[in-house]
């Protein structure tokens, strides 16, 4: 097959990346609170995500793709983040999924970028589907929930428990169906936070599905899939788990961060007005607000330097031996719980002295701590779930859960 260059030409570095993101803030941050009241992401803002290009890097290069590493993710989510974390949500899951087409097999991956080299997938990974056996794939049918990002999708990846070749019972695969073969329950999402992600039920009724269009899923945990013999780069051989759930946990860290820049800037110079409580007095002063912008500070930061560090370790790790171990898979389960975590401790730090006039639901901080407490109630980051796990695993138990 041809090699396919890029439309977004020359490759940008790290650092026109980033500047490409902060130019496109002042219209996230705009947009914002018609996300959340219309329950999806505005069109203008998937549109200047699109000119962009960022979500071109993952992709091969050989797709027209850019073939950074994870940590641009990271730098996209928390930037974006800061401004909106459902904007942060989608636009993550855009730039992950097309990194996860390269799992599916070869012939696949060349007819999906033949025909777009800016594909968007949404997705909702729970095997929730049933199927039956055909000639040449699947007849999939069912009601797949929490699709993020499908109102500006091409394609939905669907999870699913496909018949096994000597059918004799089940088991879990990943399948990718196009927007022509689903339709979107448009009365399935009013969530509390995270409304802008627009995470819809997607339905399918007996669609044909075929194999080239299958990922089992044992094959994508354990970082062996199909479609990787066609590609040499090893961020493509690291198990899913180990990298998907970061841009899952980076968005609310982003919103904290966002939340306390606004607070810092909103009460450098206002001053209280209370009758009962020292009303005068700049709230910047109160020893107590200081040391919550500094506490809520310190979470923050903490943890982009574990995220930075896991994926470095993980993609070094991955080039030197073309696997991940175990023991860096359940660290990196562990850090993406305790990131989403400690962005929830941050917040509500925050929105605890932010005062009367931060409380109409308007108000971004109010929002951010919507949106990072709906992120923490996700199952793949929920703190519970997966610190157990990590104790489980530590104790040398079998551990219990997605790993």
């Amino acid at each position: 097959m041809a090699t396919r260059q890029s439309v977004f030409q020359p490759i940008p570095d790290r650092d026109e990346i980033n500047a490409r993101i902060a130019a496109m803030l002042p219209l996230v941050r705009e947009n914002a609170l018609a996300g959340e009241r219309d329950r999806k992401i505005a069109d203008e803002v998937i549109e200047a995500f699109k000119d962009t290009g960022i979500h071109l890097a993952l992709q091969p290069r050989r797709y027209g793709g850019w073939e950074h590493g994870y940590e641009t993710v990271i730098d996209v989510s928390s930037a974006l983040g800061a401004a909106c974390a459902s904007t942060a949500w989608v636009c993550g899951l855009y730039m992950i999924h097309n990194w996860a087409l390269t799992l599916f097999p070869e012939e696949f991956q060349d007819e999906i970028w033949s025909e777009s080299r800016a594909v968007a997938i949404s997705g909702s990974y729970a095997p929730a589907g049933t199927a039956t056996a055909v000639d040449g794939g699947f007849r999939l049918s069912g009601r797949f929930r929490f699709s993020s990002g499908c109102p500006h999708a091409d394609w939905n990846l669907c999870g699913a428990s496909l018949p096994t070749a000597s059918g004799d019972g089940t088991a879990p695969a990943f399948v990718l169906i196009p927007s022509s073969d689903y339709r979107i329950d448009w009365e399935s999402w009013d969530n509390v936070g995270l409304a802008a992600t627009g995470s819809y039920d997607v339905l399918v009724d007996d669609a044909f599905v075929p194999a080239r269009r299958v990922l089992p899923f044992a094959a994508a945990m354990a970082g062996n899939a199909p479609g990787l013999p066609a590609h040499d780069n090893p961020i493509y051989r690291i198990p899913m788990l180990a990298c998907v759930p970061y841009a899952l946990a980076v968005p609310p860290v982003g919103a904290a961060r966002g939340a306390i820049d606004l607070f810092v800037d909103q009460n450098r110079a206002r001053q209280t007005r209370g009758a009962v409580i020292a009303g005068g007095n700049r709230v910047s002063d109160y020893q107590t607000v200081q040391k919550r912008v500094g506490e809520a500070e310190a979470l923050v930061d903490s943890c982009l330097v574990v995220a930075y560090r896991d994926i470095a370790e993980t993609q070094q790790e991955a080039a030197a031996n073309g696997a991940v171990s175990l023991e860096t898979r359940m660290r990196n389960r562990r850090s993406q719980s305790f990131m989403t975590h400690q962005a929830v401790a941050a917040i509500d730090l925050i929105l605890a002295a932010a005062g009367g006039r931060s409380m109409q639901a308007s108000h971004p901080i109010p929002r951010a701590w919507r949106d990072i407490h709906s992120a923490a109630a996700h199952i793949s980051l929920n703190h519970d779930a997966v610190m157990s796990m990590i104790g489980q695993y530590r104790f040398g138990l079998e551990p219990h859960g997605q790993y």
